[in-house]
C-alpha cells in the first residue's frame, strides 16, 4: 500500500463510522445504550471503543503507548457520555489522523514502528500494517453496530466497501 491507497482507506473507514453514527443518533437513548450481550455491551459502548482504539494507536504512531487504564479512561461511556460529546472527540481524533496521514511516504509506510500493547509488552509492526489493523478493527464493531441495530428492527446503513466504492462510480 502506498499512501494514496492508506488515504483512501482511511477516507472509507470515517465515511462507513459516520454513516453507524448517524444511524446511532436515531436511536432512543435506551436503545442506543442497551445491553445486547456482545464484546462492549451496547451501541453506544462500541462506537466508544472504537473511536478509542483508533486513538490509542494514534498516539502509538506518535511515539506514545498509552497504558491500558489510561487509554480506557479518556475513551469510555462515563467520560465520553453522549453521542454529541463522541462525534466532536472523534473528528478532532479525524482531523489529528488525516494530518499525519497527509505527511507519510512509502518509505515510512514501510518502516517498522514499535510501541508498547496495553498489557505492557514491547511490540513491533510495520506502519502500514498497523494502520490497515485500524480500519479492519473498525469494520469487525461497526459489523456488530449494524447487527445490534437490526436486532432493534431497524434497517441499518450500508457501511461496507462496496457501498463506498459504489458511490464514486458515476450513474
Amino acid at each position: 500500500m502506498n499512501p494514496a491507497d492508506i488515504t483512501r482507506l482511511f477516507d472509507y473507514t470515517e465515511w462507513a463510522n459516520a454513516l453507524a453514527l448517524d444511524a446511532a443518533a436515531n436511536l432512543a437513548d435506551e436503545n442506543l445504550r442497551r445491553d445486547f450481550n456482545i464484546s462492549h455491551s451496547s451501541i453506544f459502548g462500541t462506537l466508544v471503543h472504537m473511536a478509542g482504539a483508533e486513538w490509542i494507536w494514534l498516539e502509538r504512531w506518535h511515539g506514545r503507548s498509552p497504558a491500558g487504564k489510561e487509554a480506557w479512561s479518556i475513551w469510555n461511556t462515563e467520560s465520553c457520555s453522549d453521542l454529541t460529546t463522541l462525534d466532536v472527540r472523534w473528528r478532532e481524533l479525524v482531523e489529528r489522523r488525516a494530518a499525519f496521514v497527509s505527511e507519510l511516504d512509502e518509505a515510512r509506510l514501510s518502516a517498522e514502528l514499535s510501541f508498547i500493547l496495553l498489557n505492557g509488552d514491547p511490540n513491533s509492526m510495520r506502519l502500514v500494517d498497523q494502520m490497515q489493523h485500524v480500519a479492519n478493527h473498525a469494520t469487525l464493531h461497526r459489523g456488530q453496530v449494524v447487527g445490534m441495530i437490526r436486532q432493534l428492527g431497524i434497517a441499518p446503513p450500508s457501511t461496507d466497501l462496496l457501498f463506498y466504492l459504489r458511490r464514486e462510480i458515476p450513474a
